[in-house]
Order: structure tokens, then sequence, then C-alpha cells
């Protein structure tokens, strides 16, 4: 029997693997998806409190080993209610599960938090580099618009891929969103951050817009008409920035095309159109053929199986480190 570990939230952080490695991790996802591996759309359940979510991501990655002992098999299970910040709780709580692929015993188990920031922001990281404009030698300029936990995850990202970097960071809360630029602004690879009033003033100009305010009922759309010509448009947070006119009209991407499509909905992405692409085929050459003319429009929904790649990895730095409880099954 092998053995089962808990990895608590600070041991997930202890053993996440460095930056580069993550960016590798997330490239290595985005190449597997529609070949080596499986992966249902959300299973999902609906909590009562508007705006909430609680969805079930299993996901299967095969291995070259016949035997099926290089395979990963896991689960995350991931739950979010947006009122819960008004009595000091996180919005999202995730736990995620692995099992040894040649026997299906459990073994570990560890928070999924910190996980889902860090594969979401290095998904990002995949698409700014295939699709982020010519800047012509200038720093770039980056709009963030929220000032979460996946704002914080996503500006090392940005940091490394666009060194010099220039940031404007917009949220409903400025306290939030000055403290983050400040935070910013000592990261490695951000040359200036600074707090946009609202949302206009921070993608007016903006080379790149990274989208990841809070989900809610309440969507917070944008006028195409504040974008450059040029701009990539990430969005991490379904369609609470990206108007489905900015999707028609942009270079449409997505992270994977089954389940944007199960997702799609008179909710979620109401007048979307199909995607022209998926990451994973830009990665391997097959879509895009260099980045297209015009706005590119990249909604990533978080895929289970980069959580499963990531944890796996922790997992393996985490025996070595020998972090974590090894308890009895």
């Amino acid at each position: 029997m092998p053995s089962f570990r808990y990895l608590a939230a600070a041991d997930v952080t202890a053993a996440m693997p460095p930056l580069q490695e993550r960016l590798a991790l997330a490239d290595k996802t985005l190449r597997a998806l529609g070949r080596d591996a499986e992966l249902p759309p959300k299973i999902g359940v609906h909590p009562r409190q508007a705006g909430s979510v609680a969805h079930a991501m299993p996901a299967l990655l095969r291995g070259s080993a016949a035997d099926g002992s290089g395979d990963s098999i896991g689960l995350k299970w991931i739950v979010g209610f947006p009122d819960n910040p008004a009595i000091g709780l996180p919005t999202y709580h995730a736990l995620l599960l692995l099992n040894d692929p040649r026997t299906g015993v459990p073994v570990a188990v560890m928070d999924a938090g910190t996980i889902t920031a860090q594969r979401t922001a290095a998904i990002s990281g995949t698409a700014i580099r295939l699709f982020m404009p010519d800047t012509g030698g200038r720093p770039a300029r980056v709009a963030i618009l929220g000032a979460g936990a996946q704002a914080r995850g996503h500006l090392p990202v940005v940091g490394h891929v666009l060194p010099g970097a220039e940031v404007r960071l917009t949220d409903r809360d400025v306290d939030r969103a000055r403290a983050l630029a400040t935070g910013a602004a000592k990261i490695e690879g951000i040359g200036s951050a600074e707090v946009a009033p609202d949302v206009r003033r921070a993608v007016e100009g903006a080379d790149l817009v990274v989208s990841v305010v809070s989900f809610g009922p309440d969507q917070q759309v944008l006028d195409p008409e504040w974008l450059r010509p040029e701009t990539l448009f990430v969005a991490v947070d379904y369609d609470m920035q990206a108007p489905a006119s900015l999707a028609s009209a942009a270079f449409f991407v997505v992270d994977e095309r089954d389940q944007f499509l199960a997702t799609r909905s008179a909710e979620s992405f109401a007048g979307y159109p199909d995607p022209d692409a998926t990451l994973g085929e830009a990665l391997r050459g097959g879509a895009a053929g260099g980045r297209p003319a015009g706005r590119v429009l990249v909604t990533h929904l978080g895929v289970g199986l980069a959580d499963v790649v990531f944890a796996s990895a922790i997992l393996a730095r985490a025996e070595q480190l020998g972090l974590g409880h090894v308890l009895p099954l």
C-alpha cells in the first residue's frame, strides 16, 4: 500500500514548483488536452447563495508507461460563495485528491486554493506567450481588472514573461487595489504599478488585459471600444467583463473546447460564438499559424487536468522535503 499524505495550505505553498517549472506544467497540460487526457466537463451542483458554484473536476493524464505507472489521476472539489468576504472568509475553498494510477488507492489529499491560483496564472502565461501583440520594443502596458488572489498570482507571471511591464490595477475596493499596487512594484519584472480609478481608464491603451474580478450575479461588462485594435484580453472570470460582442469580433481561444460548449448557456457566455481555437491547438501549431491580426480573447475556465498535473508535481516535492502528514487509510 502506498502512503497517504495530507498537505495543508502551507505545505502546498512550500512544495510549489518554481515559476519556470509551473509554466512548463501549464504547457504540458494544454498540449495533452484532446490527446493524452480524459477530462469531462465540470460536474456541478447549485448552492442557495446567488452566484455560488460547487464543482467536481476529475481528470486523467496518460503517461508513456504501458503499465500506467506514469499516469496521473485525481479530482478537485471546489466551492465558491461570493458573499464570504463580507464575513471574513475566502470566496473559494478547494481540496484535491490524487490516486495511485495502477491500483486506485488514494495517495494524497491537499489544499487546492494555492494550486488553483498558480495553475491559472501559469495557463495565462502560456496565452500571453502565444498571443501577446508586438509592442515595438517598449514595455508592455498591462491592465489587471480585480485585485484579489488571482491578481496576486498573475503578477509574477506577468513580470516573468513581460519584463518591465507597466501595470495598471483596478478594483471595486480601492484600498485593496492600492495595497496590491504597492506590492506589485516590488515583484521581479514589474516595471511600475499604479491604480486606475475605473475599468475604462485601466484598459485604455493596454496591450494586455487580464480580467480576474470576483464572480457574482452581476456582470461588470466593459465596452470593447475602450480597447486597442491589437489588445490581448485574457479572461479568467468567465464573461464577467468580456462581452459576447468582443468574443464575436476577436480571435476567440479557450482552454478546452468541450468544457466551454458545455458551460455556455443563458447564464454564462450567452451570445458567445464557438471558439476559433484552443490553447493546446495553438501550442501544437495547428490552429493560429502565428498570432492573428486584431484582438485576441482567451477565455480559460480552469481545467481539472491542470490541477492534477500541478498536484502530482507538488506531491513529489513534498515527499522529497518531508512535508505534510502521512495518515493511515
